[in-house]
């Protein structure tokens, strides 16, 4: 077995993970150059569930510097998911299932020494002026390192006025970072359903303009899913009503933010993303070999 690294080294060595990596520490069939999986079965089960995430991602990543120092300084890091259903687990099979469950055992994995905390405030039906009065009063209270903020879908549906949920954002954001709180942002849901829907394509572009006027990273599902039905020419990422994310979905949202953190953590390329390194495949092969098996535990829904 290999040593564990110090802070520092720990601290790149998750920001560079590669994403097929930490699929694999969850024992989720990916394809990884190389070959972790030595055998044609498993090649076809990995081509089969590979998420594919790589294929979208956000064209400029903000550092997470308190995500960052907590890895730095080897402490608990406490990460506080919020949004609606698709943060809460509706359509999951179980509370293990949603995606802030899966994250967390996906971090633990990559960095099995660190101590992750991943609390789901998840509250199905919300709109984001809803999400936003909880947020103001629980994030003083728990302080997270991080918030992941999933919006817009609800918004849509409902026929939200853009400048107002804009506004809304906007005073949220402005408040987390006043606040000194790192935060990631997830956007809706693609389904063929919704695709072209032009009340739910304005509530995109205003939460994707929002996030880039105020310097936030956005995580667009919207586009990881779409890719991912055009590429395998099925939609089996949400249940049968065609909105809510089943299982796969939500291991596949989970996936999309844990690489977008790696990406993210002790970034000082104001957005642009390192080079490979390849020299630490090896080290990540050897612990994906020893994470197969794990499963991930439900997360406490509030402090």
């Amino acid at each position: 077995m290999i040593g564990s690294p110090d802070a520092s080294c720990m601290r790149k060595w998750f920001f560079l993970v590669p994403f097929a990596s930490l699929a694999a520490f969850m024992a989720f069939p990916a394809v990884v150059p190389g070959g972790i999986h030595g055998n044609q079965r498993a090649q076809q089960a990995a081509s089969e569930s590979s998420c594919g995430v790589a294929d979208a991602m956000p064209a400029g990543i903000a550092a997470l510097p308190r995500l960052s120092r907590a890895i730095e300084n080897h402490r608990r890091l406490r990460i506080a998911t919020i949004g609606s259903s698709s943060t809460e687990g509706v359509g999951a099979s179980s509370p293990a299932a949603n995606y802030p469950s899966q994250l967390r055992a996906m971090l633990q994995l990559a960095l099995p020494e660190q101590d992750f905390e991943v609390i789901n405030l998840g509250v199905g039906g919300e709109t984001a002026g809803r999400t936003v009065e909880r947020l103001r009063r629980e994030m003083p209270k728990l302080a997270p390192d991080l918030v992941v903020w999933q919006v817009g879908t609800n918004d849509a549906l409902t026929g939200a006025v853009i400048a107002d949920y804009q506004s809304i954002l906007r005073d949220a954001l402005q408040y987390l970072k006043a606040g000194q709180f790192d935060v990631l942002m997830i956007g809706p849901q693609w389904t063929r359903k919704l695709a072209g829907n032009p009340a739910f394509d304005a509530v995109r572009e205003a939460t994707a303009q929002v996030a880039r006027s105020e310097g936030v990273t956005l995580v667009s599902r919207y586009d990881a899913m779409r890719k991912l039905a055009e590429a395998t020419g099925r939609e089996d990422l949400t249940g049968p009503d065609h909105l809510h994310m089943n299982d796969r979905g939500y291991r596949c949202m989970a996936e999309q933010v844990a690489v977008t953190m790696a990406h993210a953590v002790d970034s000082e390329e104001s957005g642009r993303l390192g080079p490979p390194q390849p020299e630490l495949r090896p080290r990540l092969e050897e612990h994906a070999r020893a994470g197969r098996g794990a499963r991930p535990q439900p997360q406490p829904r509030s402090r």
